[in-house]
């Protein structure tokens, strides 16, 4: 299986490279023609008895071993036909850059002649050892196999970064067994610590159920501080630290690698607060480095916990835990549970009795482990043939004895159905140590470098490449974790099983026996210095090298001498090292295609990158240091993706050279050479995001015609940006957009600061009809285009258009579609003039909007009816008279959220919006209306949904009527009351009403001197009250309020004590400010400083007071 991974793909590769056109020149050699056929024909002898080999080798080291010397060979033609292309394209480059010299080399009869004996010595010795495998096929027993074996290419479902807890069968019973470990107040050792172990086999699910426990609601609310650590093998407790320091509430960025300052700073944060540490994955045995990791986490709070899932018992042991909680295998009925949701769409087998037993069957095969239920599930996905199923069923693989690697036959078996291609990929993955976290978008680029992806006419490499991971992901092989991927252990165990040597990871002491053999390799960088590059030199035919960065790594060089060893390298991954420079040596890679030095200290790159001609990809973002890039990297015609700043891609001269580049971010247009517009010309394999700054330096139309935008298919954004404050003749400027039409396919585009008097004709449906967004700002125009007729457009904000004075139908559009049919998000903002927006009731204009924005309109005094669709209104800085309309009265749900401030116009809310009673509001804020006179008749009662009521400095707004029970619907839960004393006078005989309030904050309401008698309602959570002089005392019944958790109270000077019944013993956080006679009793010594002592968090005018010195 080890060799047929590969081979099964590589031979598609090497197959097209013997036939392709850069090797025409090749054939033509004397003698050549005939040895290449000869290559092929053997080798398409040979690729017919691959499958049978692949069944043969599980129990045959003769086929093994057969299979390792095909590959090998086949890798060492894939050198040699690399090396003639790269020296075939380096010869094209000097005949460009050096046309006299290049001729006169390539006609030196006695160079040429020297380097086609060479080739032709290396194919001969080639064809020598394909012809001696071919013989030892027949004494082996191989047999040619004609059947194409079918695979599995069924489309998979997206799979989501979040446990779905639906779909997790069987653990219901752990999960509230481990809810309970970690909510109860036993177990705490010594050290004040309760370390929780959760063991079992891998693939039994116990990070699965660690999630669930930790996203529980009851975990939830029980902990001040949650954090998650992914540990694995490498228990580095310096890394450890930082990492759980950057997991904590520390807001600060974790610069230091000093281990007494992270603890001091950990220890720190942790202090005095219940926490949650989840170690998931541990195997270390080391108690000297548990020591040392732990010695900050003993300063949390009391019923803290520390739970660690491991396969080893001993694990626990060492840290002082209770007794392991023993995860168990899943029952037959669970484990089929979890398989027939991952075989059956929705989880549904009705339709299909017959496989229903079948499934059954095989899960009993399973062994209770839901990673293996998953991954055979997954498998058989929507397959509905019988045959399909029962051969897994019978397979032979269930027979085999165990192997040394314990790897489980069900995971054989769902690779085994593999395509060839997603083995390949799949297996190099193993060139990663175990606890490695690697993102989507770097593999991907990396299998497309080394040729794992099939080219299509249809579909860009890396589209495949996605879909290839797609298609891992929703098999299990690969699993999300945070915003980055990574292989369950039993997964790593299975790919590293069957790349055996082709993939390794360089630990330091242990003996590589093999190197000459091992084409992908990673080597960590643990030291500070790390210089140990010695062991490298004997991987001499490597293809991948990552330099995995260690938490201690400051690794500023490398050795001149190690790129001159590694001739056939392919990647070089060297992100986040500490590396300043690179040797000029590098330019000997010759076939390098992927360089990644992003997240390093480099400051230069030395002048040779740039006959590195076969590199596609170079990652140079986050270099902060580099200043430039090399004069002439231009040559690199075959780069498909160069990230860096917009800093360094501004200074490439000529970046029009690069046509094959597809992503380019941002263009900067300048007038001297090499940067204007017209560069764009060419590089048609752009996608993504485009935004082309500097547009004013563009002289004429006729250049911007040039740039052929309409030709970009692949661009999705396009920002056309002018520079601010610049000096440009409109109408020049109206040509030059003009000729900036975009390609019929873009979705979302950008124009800011166009000088010109009109939008360009293109901007209508008919010439953009895909259209989704639109972002219009800081533009001169008078007039806004017809966007209302775009039948796709959901996002529209129009921004520092300040001359348009009026809205209407040319601008919501003639004839049919209008009136923007699939708007959902409509922002006009920064209007000055803006004064009227004409429309027609019968318009039915917006049917699908959502959100309306209005800001900093303030001559538009009314708007148009709003749709019923509507979720989100805000208003703010706006000369609008009344709220606006509901389009159909009928229906008067809508909005869900409305905000209004500072709109001097408005004072009264008894007509428009609010008057309808919309009975799905549930915030509302009026911030700054000091005009606002009056509310909707019954206040705010009849908004059924209104959870959260914001009112800030509105201080004539007076309620109409008093309703017994209060002016406020029940289901309020937040009330901030700020500068709106009559308001607050009526509302505060109400709160005693309101079951669900659980945030009640007032402020600046000088005039209120007391509370209802009735006092607030026992669900409060936080109560701030500040600025109200006259206030005498505090609510009443206070200290019954158990659920309170946060007081506060601030400037408050007639209050003169807290209440004598004391505070709730639930209170966690008390917080006082200008309040002197309360801040005497709470003094040493005061009758009040023994009653705040169960309080976690008290500040007295900025003084932090830690309760254990009380």
């Amino acid at each position: 299986m080890a060799a047929e991974a590969i081979l099964g793909a590589f031979m598609q590769t090497l197959f097209q490279k013997l036939s392709e056109a850069t090797l025409d020149h090749f054939i033509s050699w004397r003698g050549i023609h005939g040895k290449l056929e000869s290559l092929s024909s053997t080798l398409s002898q040979l690729q017919a008895f691959l499958d049978d080999a692949e069944e043969k080798q599980l129990t045959d080291a003769s086929v093994r071993g057969w299979l390792a010397k095909l590959k090998d060979i086949a890798y060492d033609l894939d050198d040699l036909l690399d090396s003639y292309s790269a020296k075939s394209m380096r010869m094209k480059q000097r005949q460009v850059i050096f046309p006299t010299k290049a001729s006169f080399l390539s006609s030196s009869f006695l160079s040429r002649n020297l380097y086609q004996h060479r080739i032709k010595h290396k194919i001969n010795i080639i064809l020598e050892r394909l012809d001696k495998i071919a013989q030892e096929r027949d004494t082996i027993g191989l047999q040619m196999i004609c059947e194409m074996r079918r695979y599995d290419t069924s489309e998979r479902p997206q799979s989501s970064s979040l446990v779905d807890s639906s779909a997790v069968f069987g653990r219901e019973r752990d999960r509230e067994e481990m809810v309970r470990l970690v909510l109860s107040d036993n177990g705490h050792n010594s050290c004040n610590l309760c370390v929780i172990p959760v063991v079992g086999m891998g693939g039994l699910g116990k990070t699965t159920l660690m999630q669930m426990v930790y996203h529980d609601d009851r975990v939830r609310e029980h902990f001040d501080l949650r954090i998650w650590i992914y540990v694995s093998e490498s228990f580095d407790e310096r890394k450890l630290t930082q990492e759980t320091l950057e997991a904590s509430d520390y807001d600060q960025s974790v610069a230091s690698t000093n281990m007494n300052m992270l603890q001091e700073t950990l220890s720190r944060v942790l202090r005095g607060k219940r926490y949650l540490l989840v170690l998931d994955d541990v195997w270390n045995e080391d108690l000297d480095k548990w020591h040392s990791y732990r010695a900050a986490l003993i300063s949390g709070g009391f019923g803290s916990k520390i739970v660690v899932t491991s396969r080893n018992e001993n694990v626990g042991r060492i840290m002082g835990g209770i007794e392991p909680y023993k995860l168990q295998k899943l029952s037959d009925d669970d484990s089929w549970s979890v398989f027939k949701s991952h075989a059956f769409r929705d989880g549904d087998c009705s339709a299909h009795p017959e496989l229903e037993a079948i499934g059954m069957e095989i899960v009993k095969k399973l062994k209770g482990l839901p990673l293996a239920s998953k991954a055979l599930g997954s498998l058989l996905f929507c397959k509905t043939d019988e045959e399909e199923w029962k051969d897994i069923l019978q397979n032979d693989i269930w027979e085999l004895p165990a192997d040394k690697n314990n790897i489980l036959p069900a995971l054989r078996l769902s690779y085994n159905h593999l395509p060839p291609h997603l083995k390949q990929c799949f297996a190099f993955c193993s060139v990663y140590p175990k606890d490695y976290m690697f993102r989507r978008e770097k593999l991907v680029k990396i299998w497309l470098v080394l040729g794992f992806i099939r080219q299509s006419r249809k579909k860009r490499m890396e589209d495949t490449g996605n879909a290839y991971f797609n298609e891992l992901l929703s098999r299990s092989f690969f699993q999300p974790y945070e915003n980055n991927y990574v292989m369950h252990d039993a997964m790593h165990d299975l790919a590293k099983s069957i790349s055996m040597e082709d993939c390794d990871h360089l630990d330091y002491g242990r003996r590589h026996d093999n190197a000459i053999k091992t084409r992908h390799l990673s080597f960590p960088c643990k030291d500070a210095k790390c210089m140990h590059f010695n062991p490298l030199y004997g991987f001499r035919k490597l293809r991948t090298l990552t330099i995995i960065h260690g938490y201690k790594s400051r690794m500023s060089q490398l050795p001149h001498g190690l790129f001159m060893k590694l001739e056939y390298l392919r990647v070089l991954d060297m992100h986040g090292q500490g590396l300043k420079e690179l040797p000029e040596s590098i330019g000997n890679l010759k076939q390098l295609r992927f360089l990644d030095l992003s997240s390093t200290e480099i400051e230069t790159l030395p002048a040779s990158l740039v006959k590195l001609y076969n590199l596609q990809i170079l990652k140079l973002s986050d270099c902060n240091f580099l200043r430039e890039v090399p004069q002439g990297i231009t040559r690199l015609i075959n780069l498909r993706h160069l990230e860096a700043s917009t800093r360094l891609l501004s200074r490439i001269h000529g970046i029009g050279s690069l046509v094959c580049l597809q992503e380019l971010e941002e263009f900067v247009v300048q007038k001297r050479s090499g940067h204007n517009v017209t560069e764009l010309n060419n590089m048609d394999e752009l996608q993504g995001q485009l935004s082309i700054r500097g547009l004013n330096n563009v002289p004429n139309g006729q250049d911007a015609v040039c740039a052929k935008l309409r030709n970009k298919e692949h661009l999705r954004t396009l920002h056309l940006i002018w520079d601010e404050d610049c000096e440009s003749n409109p109408s020049e400027q109206q040509e030059v957009l003009e000729g900036l039409q975009p390609h019929l396919d873009l979705k979302e585009l950008v124009i800011k600061g166009f000088p010109g008097v009109r939008f360009p004709s293109w901007l209508a449906s008919s010439f953009l009809p895909k259209l989704q967004t639109i972002h219009i700002c800081n533009c001169r125009s008078t007039r806004l285009p017809a966007l209302g007729q775009l039948p796709f457009l959901k996002y529209l904000v129009i921004a520092g258009v300040t001359e348009v004075t009026q809205l209407s139908s040319e601008f919501t559009g003639f004839g049919q579609p209008k009136g923007f049919p699939a708007l959902e998000d409509l922002l006009l903002e920064d209007m000055p003039n803006l004064s009227e927006w004409i429309f027609d009731v019968a318009d039915q204009l917006f049917p699908q909007l959502t959100e309306l924005g209005l800001i900093k309109c303030p001559q538009l005094k009314k708007l148009p009816p709003i749709p019923s669709t509507l979720r989100t209104l805000w208003i703010s800085e706006t000369g609008l008279e009344s709220l606006p309309e509901l389009q159909n009265n009928s229906c008067p749900s809508s909005p869900t959220s409305l905000y209004i401030n500072d709109c001097p116009n408005l004072t009264s809310l008894r007509v428009g919006l609010l008057a309808y009673r919309p009975t799905a509001l549930k915030s509302l804020t009026i911030a700054h209306c000091e005009g606002l006179v009056s509310l909707p008749e019954e206040c705010f009662r009849p908004l059924i949904s209104l959870r959260s009521l914001h009112i800030y400095e509105c201080p004539c707004l007076v309620p109409w009527t008093a309703l017994e029970g209060g002016l406020l619907p029940t289901s309020i839960e937040d009330i901030r009351l700020n500068s709106c004393t009559p308001l607050a006078s009526v509302l505060l005989n109400g709160l005693s009403y309101l079951p669900h309030l659980r945030h009640f904050e007032i402020a600046d309401c000088p005039d209120i001197n007391n509370f209802p008698a009735e006092g607030l309602p026992h669900t409060l959570q936080f109560l701030e009250i500040s600025c109200c002089d006259d206030l005498q005392c505090l609510p009443p019944g206070l200290h019954n309020i158990s659920s309170l958790e946060t007081l506060r109270i601030s400037n408050c000077p007639g209050v003169e004590s807290l209440p004598k019944e004391g505070l709730p013993m639930g209170l966690n956080e008390l917080y006082i400010k200008g309040c002197p006679q309360i801040k005497q009793q709470c003094q040493e010594g005061g009758e009040y400083h023994a009653k705040i002592a169960h309080i976690r968090d008290i500040e007295i005018d900025g003084d932090v007071i830690v309760p254990e010195q009380i």
